[in-house]
């Protein structure tokens, strides 16, 4: 059941920004120096900052709406992180992992499909050793044709930019069907992980996953004798950990910032202005008008209206929104979003930085609608938080203010 009042007592903080790489590099020492699968220091941090409704769960099972969606994720971590090839092999692990049972089910092997012979003992020569899972007899013509053929089942995998912006809240990506022309159903199991090694764990292979060098190597040496998911399954709980508590977080976090840099900006200057005006309206009325001492106290609530409304500016800009937008559950567009948006419509003169300034400010920008109902939730939150604590700083400025000996 859809939550329709915020749970708005638990000040809301986004979460905080956390450096891929350095993460990445953090959690692979951890488990080479023997700390187990993860860093104790990360594991120990809350998840407060990330409601139920926008887990990385619902994500990857495409149960969120734009702009927090799958195909924004993966766009995310393509054009942002610059890293999409965590998510390309997790989806297609799951996938995989699918398909294997269905297969196992049905045929009931008594064991696992060895693959090649037993490997050698020796710990260093694991890389050296990998040549994969064919004769080596392939043209590199074939080969090319081959690992096409297993990247577009791969991209078919994700949702599309239609889906995204057509398709409210699918329950699951669609594998591709076996009409279609992303299928592998003409490769074995055997000739898929070939694939998978070549693409994701081989050093220097063109979509590298970042892993611990004793993970690799248990990996590329368990693809010697088995076919099953679960040789691969520590390297999938690997990157889901990743996804998990950096990169899903920091998506989350660009995904509450609903303004661009410009536009908070904007706002910021707005909210001081307001609660500049307010204070001179109040000294206006205490000295000025007509004189001190001779101005009724009840006057200064004339102020109230520009402090609760500046405030709350300030109070939703410090956590990264633009309390307007948040308002009409709108937002800006998304760097990708943008560059989709610049490739339609041509590519016109660049504008020098000033004018490129201003356009990207609240008045001049193409604002679109929230779609997602967690994130709405969460704007609401945001909303009703900064108002509140707005009218709290707004009632504490009068009564001081107020109970200062110069009115009448």
């Amino acid at each position: 059941m859809v939550r329709l009042l915020p749970a708005w007592p638990h000040w809301y903080q986004k979460p905080s920004y956390r450096d891929p790489k350095t993460f990445t590099q953090t959690t692979n020492a951890a488990i080479e120096d023997g700390h187990g699968s993860r860093a104790p220091s990360i594991s120990s941090q809350s998840d407060a900052a990330i409601p139920q409704d926008l887990s990385l769960d619902r994500v990857l099972s495409n149960k969120t709406c734009s702009p927090l969606s799958l195909y924004d994720f993966y766009m995310y971590l393509k054009h942002i992180e610059l890293s999409p090839e965590n998510l390309e092999f997790y989806m297609w692990y799951r996938d995989y992992e699918a398909r294997y049972q269905q297969k196992r089910e049905g045929s009931r092997p008594e064991a696992d499909t060895p693959l090649l012979k037993q490997p050698s003992n020796e710990k260093d020569n694991v890389y050296a050793t990998w040549t994969g899972i064919s004769s080596g007899k392939d043209s590199d013509l074939e080969r090319n044709s081959q690992e096409n053929e297993f990247l577009r089942y791969i991209e078919g995998l994700m949702p599309s930019a239609e889906l995204s912006m057509w398709k409210r809240c699918r329950p699951f990506w669609s594998r591709p069907s076996e009409s279609s022309e992303t299928t592998l159903g003409n490769y074995s199991n055997s000739e898929e992980l070939q694939q998978v090694a070549e693409l994701f764990l081989v050093p220097g292979s063109p979509k590298e996953l970042n892993l611990p060098s004793s993970m690799r190597a248990r990996a590329l040496a368990g693809l010697q004798q088995s076919d099953s998911p679960q040789t691969l399954a520590p390297i999938a709980d690997h990157v889901y950990y990743l996804l998990k508590n950096c990169s899903h977080r920091n998506f989350i976090r660009l995904g509450v910032k609903n303004g661009t840099f410009e536009t908070l900006c904007m706002v910021t200057v707005a909210g001081v202005l307001l609660v500049s005006v307010g204070l001179l309206t109040m000294l206006l009325l205490a000295f000025a008008s007509p004189s001190i001492h001779h101005s009724n106290r009840w006057r200064g609530l004339a102020a109230a209206p520009f402090w609760w409304l500046g405030f709350s500016f300030l109070l939703a800009g410090w956590r990264g929104s633009c309390f307007l937008l948040l308002l009409f559950s709108r937002r800006q567009e998304l760097p990708w979003e943008r560059v989709d948006s610049m490739e339609k419509g041509g590519t016109p003169k660049r504008p020098n930085a000033l004018m490129r300034f201003v356009k990207k400010m609240m008045l001049f920008e193409r604002k679109i609608r929230v779609k997602d109902q967690g994130l709405r939730v969460l704007q609401r939150t945001i909303v009703v938080q900064s108002m509140v604590a707005a009218l709290l700083v707004t009632v504490v400025l009068e009564a001081v203010f107020l109970c200062l000996p110069i009115w009448k």
